[in-house]
C-alpha cells in the first residue's frame, strides 16, 4: 500500500452517521463498531444495530440534527435523497442542499471538528460525453441544465461542504461510483426486476465501461478519510472519487448476480441511438419510469474513474476483494424477494 502524503491518523472516539440505516450507512456503522468506536445513527428509517445509539429523525429537522450531533467529534454524512423519478423534485433541494447545510451549520455551532460527506460521480456527468478513468480534475458540467435534480442538488451540497472547510472545521467529500452490496434498494433490485420482466434487454454495443464500488469498500474509505481529516492535512477541503476492482461493461458485471439467482441474463441488445429515442419518448408519456435518457447515457457510454488521489492522501485501498464482495452480496440477495 502506498504511504499517505504526510497525513497522520486522527483518534476520533464518537461518530454520528446520518443515513445509518441505508446500504452505505450500515456498512460504515458496522466497521466503526468493529473498531470499538461509539456510534450514533440518525435516519428517517429505524436502523437495526443493537451496538449503536439509534435516533429516528430527518436531516431537515433542526432539532433532530442538533440532538444527533451533540457530543460527537466526527460526522459522516451519508444521508441523501437518491434519484427516484417517483419523488417530488423539491425533495432533492430540501434534503441534499438544505439538509446538508443544516448539518454543516450545526457542526460549526457545536464545535465538531470534522465532517466527511458522501458524494456521487453524477456531479461531473453532462448527459452527453462519457468519462474514461476520470479523476478529480474533471469540472462540473458547463451547462448545469443537463443535470437531473439529484445530481444538481448533490453538486450544490458538496460545494457547501468544501466551502465550509476551515481552521476549526475540516471537511471532505467522497464521490462514489455505482455502489452495490447488502441493503441495496436501487442498483441491483432494478436490474433484477428488469431481468424478470418481459423487457430483458442490454443497452448499447457492449463496449461501454462502468465503475462500481462495493458498499464495504466505500465504508472503509469514509472511515479512513475521517481518520486523516484535520486542519492543514492533505484531506481537508478535498474531493475524492472512490472505486474498487470492478470496471467493465455494466451488464457483464451484473450477469453473475442474475445467474446466481437463477434468472436469465439479457441476450438481446438495443443500440444507443434507439434507446435514447425511446427514453425520450418514455420521459414524455411515463415520467415516473426508471427508463430515461440519463440512465441510457450511463449505460451506453464509458463512466470509469480512479481512486489514486484517495490512495495517496489517506491510504485507501479496497478492504474486500472482488470475490468477497460478490459472495457477501449474493448471500444477501438470496434472502430478498424481488
Amino acid at each position: 500500500m502506498e504511504k499517505t502524503n504526510g497525513s497522520r491518523s486522527v483518534q476520533s472516539k464518537s461518530y454520528l452517521v446520518t443515513g445509518g440505516a441505508g446500504m452505505l450507512g450500515r456498512a460504515i456503522v458496522s466497521q466503526l463498531i468493529d473498531k470499538g468506536k461509539s456510534v450514533r445513527i440518525l435516519d428517517i428509517e429505524q436502523a437495526q444495530d443493537k451496538h449503536a445509539e439509534i435516533m429516528v429523525g430527518d436531516i431537515r429537522d433542526a432539532a433532530a440534527v442538533r440532538k444527533a450531533c451533540a457530543g460527537v467529534d466526527t460526522v459522516i454524512h451519508a444521508a441523501a435523497a437518491v434519484w427516484d423519478p417517483r419523488l417530488p423534485l423539491s425533495i432533492y433541494d430540501e434534503t441534499n442542499v438544505k439538509g446538508t447545510q443544516l448539518i454543516i451549520d450545526t457542526c460549526i455551532e457545536l464545535g465538531i471538528p470534522r465532517m466527511v460527506c458522501t458524494g456521487t460521480m453524477d456531479v461531473v456527468m453532462d448527459g452527453k460525453h462519457g468519462e474514461c478513468l476520470g479523476d478529480e480534475s474533471l469540472p462540473y458540467p458547463s451547462d448545469v441544465g443537463v443535470m437531473n435534480q439529484y445530481a444538481y442538488s448533490k453538486m450544490l451540497g458538496e460545494q457547501a461542504v468544501i466551502k465550509a472547510n476551515g481552521p476549526n472545521f475540516s471537511t471532505c467529500v467522497l464521490r462514489l461510483v455505482g455502489m452495490y452490496g447488502p441493503g441495496d434498494k436501487y442498483h441491483l433490485p432494478n436490474v433484477i426486476k428488469n431481468a424478470k420482466s418481459g423487457v430483458n434487454i442490454r443497452m448499447g454495443n457492449g463496449k461501454a465501461q462502468f465503475s462500481h464500488v462495493f458498499s464495504g469498500n466505500a465504508a472503509h474509505a469514509h472511515i479512513l478519510a475521517a481518520e486523516h481529516l484535520e486542519p492543514n492535512s492533505p484531506v481537508a477541503g478535498q474531493i475524492y472519487f472512490i472505486t474498487d476492482h470492478n470496471t467493465g461493461n455494466f451488464f457483464d458485471f451484473m450477469n453473475p448476480f442474475l445467474e446466481g439467482l437463477g434468472i436469465s441474463v439479457p441476450k438481446r441488445s438495443m443500440p444507443y441511438g434507439l434507446a435514447n429515442f425511446l427514453a425520450w419518448f418514455a420521459e414524455k408519456f411515463s415520467p415516473k419510469s426508471n427508463f430515461n435518457r440519463f440512465s441510457v447515457y450511463c449505460l451506453c457510454l464509458d463512466h470509469t474513474f480512479v481512486h489514486d488521489k484517495a490512495t495517496r492522501d489517506f491510504g485507501y485501498q479496497p478492504k474486500y476483494s472482488a470475490d468477497e464482495a460478490f459472495n457477501i452480496t449474493m448471500e444477501w440477495l438470496k434472502t430478498q424477494k424481488f
